[in-house]
């Protein structure tokens, strides 16, 4: 019997999900964000999945809550302040060290070289866009998180070496659909 047929709820999955939680929080960006904050996250995440399209199998339950926790982790700022740091002073803080960053990149950005940059993010944004979830999800975790091969594998639930030669065959169909657009665009001018 199927986890769809069994009729899983969120009981189910709590010890998978504290258990992940635990493992996670060490990727932390923020000292704001605790091991209740991914488990919430993640079974909100799961919860509303459930509800556009009804019960889900355990496989895909899975996935959904580590995306959902990684999501967190990933959108957790940098400011590192203790939970007895009043919020208004965490906030005030956050706020300086963003100004602070702003002004440093208007003072050294060169428009143009800034449209150059942003224009390769886009095209490689579209290429990596045209990849399959699971291989966007291994490019994030590698670039925007940060996480190493091994650690890779422990979220996707894989060995290191099928994610290290996964990541290979990406990179190298990422530099030739880059290498065939960039040759494209030279011959049409």
């Amino acid at each position: 019997m199927s986890a769809v047929e069994a009729g899983m709820n969120f009981e189910d999955y709590t010890q998978y999900v504290n258990r992940l939680a635990k493992r996670l929080i060490r990727y932390r960006r923020s000292a704001m964000i605790d091991e209740s904050d991914l488990a919430s996250a993640a079974l909100t995440a799961l919860w509303q999945k459930q509800m556009d399209r009804g019960l889900v199998d355990m496989t895909y339950a899975k996935q959904i809550i580590k995306y959902a926790m990684l999501e967190v982790l990933r959108n957790s700022n940098l400011l590192k302040t203790p939970r007895s740091v009043p919020m208004r002073q965490a906030i005030q803080a956050y706020q300086r060290s963003v100004e602070q960053s702003a002004a440093e990149h208007l003072a050294t950005s060169d428009p143009i070289e800034e449209w150059e940059q942003e224009e390769l993010i886009r095209e490689v944004g579209g290429v990596i866009g045209s990849f399959v979830y699971e291989d966007q999800l291994l490019l994030s975790l590698v670039f925007e998180q940060g996480l190493s091969f091994r650690e890779v594998a422990e979220v996707l639930g894989s060995t290191k070496s099928v994610v290290y030669h996964r990541y290979r065959e990406l990179i190298a169909e990422l530099r030739t659909k880059l290498a065939v657009d960039q040759f494209d665009s030279a011959k049409r001018l």
